[in-house]
């Protein structure tokens, strides 16, 4: 199941603890799916992932206007 991504659901993710939302998608991709995850080295963790990955830092998002949001969704299973 997909869920619309919000600012809502970002300070909520954040609240429980995750700092990360993982995505397989390419920034270029128009609609992109992320899953949340809570990384212990966020400086170790960037490091790694591939810069063309749409995976973002959730404190980084938090504040952008909701339609910037549009077309990402989190994946619930």
């Amino acid at each position: 199941m997909n869920v619309p991504l919000t600012t809502e659901i970002l300070k909520d993710l954040k609240h429980k603890g995750y700092n990360i939302l993982k995505s397989e998608n390419s920034v270029d991709d128009v609609i992109q799916h992320f899953v949340p995850a809570k990384v212990n080295d966020l400086w170790a963790f960037m490091s790694e992932f591939k810069e063309e990955s749409a995976t973002v830092v959730i404190e980084q998002i938090l504040d952008v206007p909701e339609e910037v949001l549009e077309g990402k969704f989190l994946r619930v299973f």
